[in-house]
């Protein structure tokens, strides 16, 4: 975002059983690390990251190729500042 100056979009896709939950997962840890340490911010990294347990114990089911299949899809929009801090995710 800060090297092209625009907005960035992230779509992850594939066949069943290919990672793409598991790559969502890896995406919110790091911009979780990126979005730094102040009050309000680290309570939106920790519920960042505590809402996936959440979603996936009501979306995810066992399916013949995969035991945790999500079973829903997810948008998420956050907004960030010049200086990479975040300042909402919905």
């Amino acid at each position: 975002m800060m090297n092209e100056g625009r907005d960035q979009c992230v779509l992850i896709s594939g066949e069943s059983g290919s990672g793409k939950t598991e790559a969502s997962k890896y995406l919110l840890q790091y911009l979780a690390q990126c979005i730094g340490h102040a009050g309000k911010v680290d309570v939106v990294k920790d519920r960042l990251i505590q809402s996936n347990p959440v979603l996936e114990a009501f979306g995810n089911a066992k399916t013949n190729r995969n035991d945790n299949s999500s079973r829903f899809g997810k948008y998420m929009d956050s907004e960030f500042d010049h200086a990479v801090s975040c300042l909402h995710i919905n």
